[in-house]
Order: C-alpha cells, then structure tokens, then sequence
C-alpha cells in the first residue's frame, strides 16, 4: 500500500473509506478458482457502490438483492436481470411487482405469506416466476449471535412444519413455481463443518419437491476461511443441481480500509484513550457485533504505547478497542483494516456527521466513486 499516496488523499479530510481494486479482483479470482462449477451471486448489501459492483459484474457474478434499492443499484450496472436473486424474509408487493417487471429471474421466500405475495403480484402481472424455498438449516455456528441465521429461534427460514404446510398449499397455486431449496446460516463463520451440515440437511429437504434445479447454499464466508472440502461438495452436487452461493464479506472485506486520524488523546489510568475522526457512525460492528478491526499507524516509530481507540460520537460504545501503537500525535493518520464489507453499506448521518467520502485505487492512482454528503 503506497502511504505516500495516502496522504495525498488525506488531503480531501478524513475519515475516508477507500478501495483496493487489485485485492476485489484477487478475491474474486480465487473464489471463481475454488468453484468452478458453482453460481456465484454477490451479495448487494455488503457493498452497494455502483463502482464497486461493476466491477463484480465484469467478474461474471450475479447479485443478490433483498430491497427495491439494492435491485436499482444492481440494475444500474446493466447486468441481465435474469442474474439477480431477490432474497428477504419481508419483501413487500411493491418491491416484488418491480422486481418482476425488472425482469428478475429468482426470488427466494422463506414464510407462507411471502410465497402468496409472490402468487398474488405474479397472478395481477399475468407472469410465472422461479421460487426458492429458505429453509431453517438447524445449524450453530461460532459467529455472534447477531450474525447467526440458520437456527431454530432465528426470524429467517421455514420450520419443519412450516414447509409441510407450504407445500401443501403450494400444490394449488399457478403463477410460482419453486424450483430450488435456499439456505443461509449465518456471517462470518471461519469453519466449513456448518456449511457442510447445512447442505446435507438442504438435500435431505429437497427430496419434497418435485423437479428440483437449484440448491442454494447461500453466503457466510470469513474472509479467513480456508477452502477444502466446501468446494469439493458443491461441485459434485453440481452434476445434479444447478449450486448457487451468495457471498459478500469474503469478496470485499480486506479489500477495503478507513483512512482516520488521531483528534484528541486523552490521558487517563490506566490507559490512554486515542479518539479519531471515525466513529460508530462511519463503521458500526464493533458497537453492533464487537467486532474486532486491525489498526495501524503510517508512522514507523519503533515505540509501541498501550490505547483505548475510540470514534468521537455521543455514545459509550463508540469504541474500536485495545491496540498497541506507536506513540501517536494529533492529526496522525491510522488505517482501519478490513473495513470494505457492512462498512459504508451500514453508515449512517447519526450525531449529524456527513458519510464519508469513497475512493477506489488501482495502480497507484485513485478515482473518488461516492462524495461526502450529509442526507
């Protein structure tokens, strides 16, 4: 990373997220490398930057959209409809009759009543869509509680019992035809024992339905995740079903940064709080889901001192941490790491802040892709 031209892009203020496009295409590359046989849906809500999913795009990948908004980015990419997925556990008939209209090919639902919306706004458009089934995939994962999705008590997917009674009244409907099983079980989940029992108990489940064509194993990749027998399961399944994934964090994640600096240090024991112009309005996880981000110095001092890093906003969870810096001065600048998943996508204008301003690099030059605004 060339701090000098960090410091150059300093100079528009700080706090600024910005972009490495060479690591989104490394990323994207290995992903592609470790499934070859497997459709990869990029998930919208992790980055919604329309540069950033042109990119994804270019790639080859489809998307995954769950609102009306994240279907507009999308489609403002060019991308062939057909390759976008509408997933949401809420989708309402105004998203799903634009959806359709778009011309979108997949849409998953995950209760009763989610599925007659998509017959009654299919039936009043006089069109057939495609349905994936999102089942519950009874499955714990080591992630924050906040980021599991696959368990019985989570708010998404079909029970046991829910998917007798779906398939029951399914049977008589005219405009939906389900055509795939979708599961998700959670957001950043570092082991591959989860996914796989996942997919067995999606195949278990496929077998009531008739004339499956697609298992969808959804997204969930740590960016630390170290592939092995995940990709050999999906393509072998592959033979038989079309494997759709929907990955985000893993794409994006190290390939984004916040640029902040140092504002105030405050002395105190025993420790010393090191508050930057970043706060919980910029990057909310480690106040939503303790979620822990790497910080460094663009300064080599070779003293290390103890602090407390912590955002300027009126709230005692503001905090990023404990870290071991350099001795730090005011208006010293630091690199908040893999900050380029449910970064800017999860900012907000909270204490009256403006969102900060995006920058993607490539080759040691730098494009601005989103202005600082307020509202």
């Amino acid at each position: 990373m060339n701090n000098k031209l960090l410091y150059e892009i300093s100079n528009f203020g700080t706090p600024i997220y910005f972009y490495l496009k060479e690591k989104i295409l490394e990323n994207s590359q290995k992903l592609k490398n470790y499934f070859k046989n497997v459709n990869i849906f990029y998930a919208v809500k992790a980055n919604f930057n329309p540069k950033i999913l042109k990119i994804f795009k270019e790639q080859g990948f489809g998307f995954e959209v769950v609102s009306k908004g994240e279907l507009k980015l999308a489609l403002s990419t060019k991308i062939n409809p057909q390759k976008i997925i509408f997933n949401g556990n809420g989708k309402t008939y105004e998203e799903v009759k634009f959806a359709i209209e778009s011309g979108v090919e997949f849409f998953n639902f995950d209760s009763l009543d989610q599925l007659l919306l998509l017959e009654e706004t299919a039936k009043a458009l006089n069109k057939t869509i495609k349905a994936l089934m999102r089942i519950k995939p009874l499955v714990d994962v080591e992630t924050h509680s906040h980021l599991q999705t696959g368990t019985f008590t989570s708010k998404f997917g079909l029970s046991d019992e829910e998917i007798d009674e779906v398939i029951d009244i399914y049977k008589k409907l005219k405009n939906v035809k389900i055509i795939g099983i979708h599961s998700h079980i959670g957001s950043n989940i570092k082991d591959e024992e989860p996914f796989i029992k996942s997919a067995y108990r999606v195949l278990k489940i496929s077998k009531v339905i008739e004339n499956l064509e697609i298992l969808n194993f959804g997204g969930g990749f740590a960016i630390s995740m170290n592939f092995k027998e995940i990709p050999k399961l999906y393509n072998e399944l592959s033979n038989k079903y079309q494997i759709f994934i929907e990955p985000g964090r893993y794409l994006i994640a190290d390939a984004g940064f916040i640029l902040t600096k140092v504002i105030s240090i405050k002395r105190g024991y025993p420790y010393d709080f090191l508050v930057i112009d970043c706060g919980m309005s910029e990057l909310i996880r480690p106040a939503l889901y303790s979620a822990y981000h790497p910080i460094r110095s663009l300064e080599n001092r070779n003293s290390e001192k103890f602090y407390i890093v912590v955002g300027p906003i009126c709230e005692s969870s503001d905090v990023f941490g404990e870290y071991f810096l350099p001795n730090m001065k005011l208006n010293e600048l630091l690199i908040i790491e893999n900050c380029g998943a449910y970064g800017y996508s999860m900012s907000s204008n909270y204490n009256g802040r403006e969102k900060p301003l995006e920058i993607l690099i490539e080759n040691d030059k730098f494009e601005i892709i989103n202005e600082r605004k307020f509202l």
